[in-house]
Formats: structure tokens, sequence, C-alpha cells
């Protein structure tokens, strides 16, 4: 039983604690009110995950060049939308094509591959 105790540590060391293997998932709620984080930065390799937390349909697009992976499709009330992984630099802007509300307009900063100022903005 010793034995077996002292092996988790290092195994948990190991796999580089409980940071999941999976990359960064910056989540962005749709309110009422708007958007929960209006900028984001994320790593590259990171990716944006939009959760529809409002009563009435919202649907992302952006019309930024090399940014239309933001695009989602109409996401009814509780409905949520991983977007793919997106690769840096890149700056994008985004907004909700169902509203012309500024509250629902926003903006990515994916840093550059090997940056260590990952996922800061959110």
């Amino acid at each position: 039983m010793r034995i077996a105790l002292i092996l988790v540590p290092f195994a948990f060391v190991a796999c580089g604690g409980g940071g999941g293997g999976g990359p960064t998932e910056a989540p962005v709620n749709l309110t009422a009110a708007g958007l929960s984080s209006a900028a984001v930065t994320i790593p590259s390799g990171g990716r944006i995950h939009f959760f529809n937390k409002d009563t009435v349909n919202h649907q992302i697009t952006s019309a930024t060049a090399g940014c239309s992976d933001l695009d989602t499709p109409t996401l009814a009330p509780g409905t949520d939308s991983l977007r793919p992984i997106m690769t840096g630099p890149l700056s994008c802007t985004y907004g909700d094509a169902l509203t012309s509300a500024a509250a629902f307009n926003g903006s990515v900063t994916v840093n550059a591959p090997g940056s260590m100022d990952g996922g800061s903005g959110y």
C-alpha cells in the first residue's frame, strides 16, 4: 500500500498535473445582457466555446479574413457550440448576426505558436 501512495503523486506530476490533455477552451456566454467576455485571448491551438444562456436564439459570425471558424449555427437557448482549434497569430472580431446590439460584439486574439501568454483574456 505504501508503494501505491508514493507512486500516485509521481504519476500526477508526470501527467502535468490536473490541466487535462486537450486544447485550451475559452468559454463565452451569450446572455440577455450580451457577452460574458467581449475580449478573449487564447494560445495557438486553443478553442472558443460559445454557450447560449439567453432566452432567444443567437448566431455568431465573423467577417474577419481567416476567422470563419468562429461562425456558429443558430444557437437555441440552452445550447452551445465548441469551435475548431485556432492557430495564431490571429486577431478576429465577431458579432451576433441575429441582433445589432453592440453588447454582442467581441474579439479573439490567438497567440503565436509557442507563446507563453495564452488564455489570459478569459
